[in-house]
């Protein structure tokens, strides 16, 4: 095996990357009949409206966190940040990580990563309305993400990653239009989404 590829033994990594994120659903509840129609927001009878957050979003994160191991390979606790950028929307992910990176082989510095966080979500929306104003609302959540990701380690230094189709959710309070007509407009919106990240760092 070239030496290059030789297995980490540094138990601190800062990782950084950038990809894409698709909704895959989601709702909100309104209370608002005269734009969703007649008996919308009726007791038992919600108003949803599943747009919100659904849209595409492209996503920075960047993460520090250190192994247990003192190597690069078993289970690691570290903090994640997260910043998205979509249509008239910015979102802020801040969360504690917990990864475990399965070494393939040996004498290989290639890692299988399970992680998961559970943190804080900073959601930032602007609406348009027909006459041309503009009206900005903050929503916050919480916000779980799960999946499974690959390293390869280079030169027990230098790394290069990918995170597969990742799941990340959050829910919350929601504000925004029609929300405040009624007693209880409004209680929550959840967001599901898939999350597809290539990046670099660096182990020390």
């Amino acid at each position: 095996m070239p030496r290059v590829l030789r297995p980490g033994t540094r138990p601190m990594q800062f990782l950084f990357g950038i990809g894409p994120s698709w909704g895959i659903g989601g709702s909100s509840h309104y209370y608002d009949s005269g734009y969703y129609g007649p008996g919308c927001g009726a007791p038992g009878f919600p108003c949803r409206y599943g747009g919100f957050g659904y849209w595409g979003a492209f996503k920075l994160t960047q993460e520090f966190s250190g192994h247990f191991s003192g190597n690069a390979s078993g289970p690691a606790l570290g903090i994640l940040l997260n910043e998205e950028f979509g249509y008239r929307r910015f979102g802020f992910v801040v969360a504690p990580k917990f990864t475990y990176d399965i070494q393939v082989k040996r004498d290989l510095g290639l890692y299988i990563s399970p992680n998961i966080s559970l943190g804080y979500h900073l959601l930032s929306d602007r609406w348009n309305y027909y006459n041309g104003a503009y009206y900005h609302y903050t929503n916050h959540a919480a916000n779980l993400q799960f999946g499974v990701g690959v390293k390869l380690m280079l030169d027990d230094r230098w790394i290069v990653w990918l995170q597969f189709p990742q799941f990340d959710m959050s829910f919350g309070p929601r504000y925004g239009y029609g929300c405040g007509a009624a007693p209880g407009a409004c209680p929550a919106f959840f967001i599901a989404r898939l999350n597809l990240l290539l990046g670099g760092g660096v182990s020390f």
